[in-house]
């Protein structure tokens, strides 16, 4: 995974032209007036195609378990959107997939299952997870009788080293649970290094991976990865909201679980399938492919991984410009007033399209009500939240501005978010 000063390639004119011509409300919000939406990392702009191909399938009355025509189809689109969803989790095949309401259900649902079926005396998280896996770590670590390992930030990177973790890690730890991106400083853990090093305490350890923050920004690899599950949310990928997917591996597939009398051992869907879900995830897979032109006869995965790197190589460049600045803007390194937070001069640690800033003379509530009057939408982490507390006190903050723009947003829009802050970080007068 590159460091964010390395593989910055913005997109050319024409990739750029035709990723801003997919995306609802880019420029101006639902009311008309202008703006730009910074906030994608509380869920993301969506993909006018994925939200179409959603709602024209959800329109079928047809149930997709039915032998006549219509349900047939419904059938294949299922099909080929799991399809999809092993491609971009690069998968094997012998995995298992579980569809959710949301992402933290998920979390639940899966460390439940290895906390009661695999024997151990201890869970390792970290401090900076979602509440979703750490809180289902807490409460299947109680319920079990196993030992809570929590491995602590580096309060200069914002991410946990990969040997914090696998310290905490020995005979008995029976799961391990990381996150691959902050969603408060956006550093991205090194989890193949992760797996490998708490492998290398415990070959049996399985492992958890909440891939929810990181997915929009970089290639999932489960199968390289060896991990035994990570989990997705279309919403935070240009999708719609109500649906979640968690890839699981063979071994962790096969571990007891709640299912449907009849079904399969390695069978976690429960009920009946939603195949707009699957169609509108398809669409947006459609549009990965796109963005990476590759040419045709491209494998699925291939053509995917291809659209993630160009995505990530725009990020890149943006996230440098946000930092660094322009010619003719100030960056947020340099920018009296204010204070961008994790990201030194020589970057220790790969970094994704989250900066976290806090301002010398206002709160971050403050200066978040001040960007809104000024046409931006961002948003504040604050310690009185139960979703941030933990998080925040373990970087040594008590609040911060998070800015996340999307790779649609232009380096023009970039330098222009740097002028609006250069206002925001003003003394008021008066």
């Amino acid at each position: 995974m590159p460091l964010f000063a390395h593989d910055a390639v913005p997109f050319a004119p024409a990739t750029m032209q035709f990723v801003r011509g997919q995306f609802a409300y880019l420029e101006r919000d639902p009311h008309g007036a202008r703006r730009l939406f910074f906030e994608n990392s509380g869920g993301s702009l969506r993909l006018r195609k994925a939200s179409e191909r959603a709602l024209e399938i959800s329109h079928y009355p047809d149930g997709s378990s039915r032998p006549h025509k219509a349900a047939r189809e419904l059938a294949g689109l299922q099909d080929q959107g799991e399809a999809d969803l092993r491609a971009f989790f690069g998968g094997d095949a012998s995995g298992a997939l579980l569809p959710t309401a949301t992402a933290s259900q998920a979390m639940f649902v899966v460390i439940r299952a290895v906390a009661e079926n695999v024997s151990g005396t201890n869970i390792v998280t970290t401090a900076i997870e979602h509440p979703s896996s750490y809180d289902a770590c807490v409460r299947y670590a109680h319920r079990t009788g196993q030992e809570l390992r929590v491995a602590q930030p580096d309060r200069t990177t914002g991410g946990v080293d990969p040997s914090a973790i696998a310290d905490l890690v020995d005979s008995g730890t029976s799961l391990v649970s990381v996150i691959a991106t902050s969603n408060i400083s956006g550093t991205i853990t090194d989890i193949p290094a992760v797996i490998k090093a708490a492998r290398a305490k415990n070959p049996h350890v399985y492992t958890i991976v909440d891939a929810v923050q990181y997915a929009p920004h970089g290639v999932i690899d489960a199968t390289a990865w060896e991990v035994d599950a990570v989990n997705i949310a279309p919403y935070k990928m240009f999708g719609d909201r109500g649906h979640a997917f968690t890839y699981l591996s063979q071994r962790l597939a096969q571990l007891d679980h709640d299912r449907v009398g009849g079904a399969g051992n390695d069978t976690w869907a429960m009920g009946s399938a939603a195949p707009a879900a699957f169609a509108g995830f398809s669409a947006i897979m459609d549009y990965l492919v796109a963005v990476g032109g590759t040419r045709a006869g491209t494998g699925r995965r291939e053509g995917i991984v291809a659209g993630m790197r160009a995505i990530q190589g725009h990020e890149q460049a943006l996230l440098h410009t946000l930092i660094e600045g322009t010619a003719q803007q100030t960056g947020l390194r340099d920018m009296p007033g204010v204070h961008v937070h994790f990201a030194d001069r020589v970057a220790s640690s790969a970094r994704d399209l989250i900066v976290p800033l806090t301002f010398d003379h206002r709160s971050c509530a403050d200066a978040v009500r001040a960007y809104e009057e000024l046409g931006v939408i961002v948003y504040e982490r604050v310690a009185t939240s139960h979703y941030s507390e933990r998080i925040l006190r373990s970087l040594g903050l008590e609040e911060v501005v998070r800015v996340s723009p999307l790779h649609c947003h232009s380096l023009e829009e970039a330098e222009r978010f740097l002028t609006v802050t250069e206002k925001i970080a003003q003394p008021e007068t008066g």
